[in-house]
């Protein structure tokens, strides 16, 4: 859940990653704490796994967590990044918005801040 995310990042368990465009970066803001890689396009992933590649230092092993908008492109984002050898990629699946999954991180009104320079 996006609350147990929130718990894992704060305790330094994982790092959150909130791959949704920039726009929705600036509509709703993005987790506290959480970096941003945009994956625009899962058909041509190279930057989106170059930026994974700097927030992780090469190490395929570093525990991270997805979010997007409602589940959508961290399920297929993690599955790429597993497919490459990622072994520690969680995907916060009900994401900022909410889905089946859960109510997502806004509507759990967790802590988001601005999108600076986005």
């Amino acid at each position: 859940t996006a609350e147990q995310a929130l718990r894992m990042a704060r305790g330094g368990e994982i790092t959150i990653i909130d791959i949704r465009r920039p726009d929705e970066w600036r509509e709703t803001g993005i987790p506290a704490g959480a970096e941003l890689a945009t994956v625009r396009t899962i058909r041509r992933p190279a930057e989106f796994l170059r930026r994974i590649a700097k927030l992780t230092k090469g190490d395929k092993s570093t525990p991270i967590a997805l979010i997007c908008a409602a589940g959508v492109r961290s399920k297929h984002a993690s599955r790429l990044l597993q497919s490459r050898g990622y072994t520690q990629v969680l995907d916060i699946s009900e994401g900022m918005l909410g889905s089946r999954a859960g109510t997502g991180w806004l509507a759990r009104k967790l802590p988001v801040k601005a999108c600076d320079g986005c």
